[in-house]
């Protein structure tokens, strides 16, 4: 039984019985002294927020933003623990549907679903991806991508809390049949797709004016499937409100060849024109560690 696996047990255990304030206040220090006691990331992070906000690396709105990323990671975090106690009734009360379209997200999520195909849903390290992961079940049966922990105990203790909330879990490696068999039966496939790669295993974006790699798998199954992709976030916002938005579907056309290497260029630009929406206006619920854009294009 490993250490770390004992202490989160132990944190989700207390976790509800620290009053909200509390433990965000518990989970930002942390996230702070680790943002300034860890440089390589520090530096990465500011020059993610530089990209970003088109400013220098040295500019202090650039620093701010960088700390009050990892401040807002540590709140997550800290909730991320108490999942297990989370009244979703109490969420969606506070809940504020930013949603642009009249009839809601529901509404989108409903005209993504009428071919039959399933939904390939995909959000970043943005806000809370596990609460907008369990707001969707709510509605719909929704199976989500995760990594799998190399500590046995600590996996199952973690994917244990998503499946509570009515979180199917499907691991990372070797996900793609069982991607498609849930998307067969006209199902929710959530995936945290803001992942750089390099450039000979990934798909060229553009992302805040600059090319960079990231995965091809989302489009990639989108045209095998059929399922439409639907980009959607659940963050933080004020006055203890949470926030969500759905952007709306966009559907896959049938492709082979070079044809189909456009396709998954189109299917994934989009995703990414969605996250870049969201982190234009929000950026200090994007929670990027590691370099997002390469160092030479």
């Amino acid at each position: 039984m490993s250490a770390l696996f004992q202490l989160t047990r132990a944190c989700t255990v207390s976790a509800k019985w620290v009053p909200k304030p509390a433990r965000h206040a518990l989970g930002s220090t942390a996230a702070v002294v680790s943002y300034l006691g860890w440089r390589s990331k520090r530096l990465v992070t500011q020059q993610n927020m530089a990209q970003v906000t088109g400013r220098d690396i040295h500019d202090p709105y650039v620093r701010y933003l960088a700390y009050a990323s990892w401040r807002n990671y540590g709140r997550y975090a800290a909730d991320f623990l108490n999942f297990p106690h989370l009244d979703m009734n109490q969420v969606e009360r506070h809940l504020r549907d930013l949603t642009e379209y009249s009839q809601g997200w529901p509404s989108l999520l409903d005209r993504a679903l009428e071919p039959g195909r399933g939904v390939i849903v995909t959000t970043a390290h943005f806000g809370n991806w596990d609460l907008a992961g369990a707001i969707l079940a709510r509605r719909r049966p929704l199976s989500a991508v995760a990594e799998t922990f190399t500590d046995p105990q600590l996996n199952t203790l973690i994917q244990s809390q998503r499946k509570g909330k009515g979180i199917s879990i499907i691991p990372m490696e070797g996900s793609a049949r069982r991607i498609l068999r849930v998307l067969q039966q006209n199902e929710l496939v959530a995936i945290v797709a803001d992942r750089p790669v390099a450039a000979d295993e990934g798909t060229a974006v553009t992302f805040f004016g600059r090319k960079t790699y990231v995965p091809s798998g989302p489009a990639a199954l989108a045209i095998k499937s059929g399922a439409a992709i639907v980009p959607g976030y659940a963050w933080y916002g004020r006055r203890n409100e949470y926030y969500a938005r759905v952007f709306p579907p966009i559907f896959p056309r049938e492709s082979k060849g070079a044809e189909r290497a456009a396709e998954i260029t189109r299917l994934t630009q989009y995703m990414y024109d969605a996250l870049e929406v969201m982190v234009r206006e929000w950026p200090t619920q994007w929670y990027m560690f590691r370099p997002f854009w390469p160092c030479e294009e």
